[in-house]
């Protein structure tokens, strides 16, 4: 049950973002600008109808993905979840140990790159 809700909630999060873009861009292709007065009363209309027209396709590709497929979407979006559960945090000790390696490997690294520079450079001397 508690993942029908995290996937309900991942839905609603999805809509809502897709029906925020979906109104820009319907904004976008139905922006038409008055070239003259005898206009304005056909414009005064496309607000509302760009809104609606956003709200639509939101909903229509929302359901495509919670129900489309015959629920593909929705068992990956579980699967998903699944895995997400599997996942371990490093204790305190491995995250320092780690750590602690990582600053190794980059010291002796700064060190073979600074011994293979002096080696290139006196080489290239040599050439030049």
């Amino acid at each position: 049950m508690k993942d029908r809700n995290i996937i309900f909630a991942f839905y609603i999060v999805f809509f809502l973002v897709l029906l925020y873009f979906l109104t820009q861009m319907s904004d976008a292709v139905l922006g038409i600008r008055a070239i003259d007065v005898a206009d304005l009363r056909l414009i005064s209309f496309l607000p509302p109808l760009k809104n609606i027209v956003g709200f639509l396709l939101a909903t229509g590709l929302t359901l495509y993905f919670w129900k489309g497929r015959k629920g593909f979407y929705l068992d990956q979006l579980q699967k998903a979840l699944d895995e997400l559960k599997k996942v371990v945090a490093p204790t305190k000790e491995e995250t320092k140990v780690t750590t602690i390696s990582v600053f190794v490997f980059v010291g002796i690294m700064i060190v073979v790159f600074v011994v293979f520079d002096l080696i290139w450079s006196n080489l290239a001397r040599l050439i030049y």
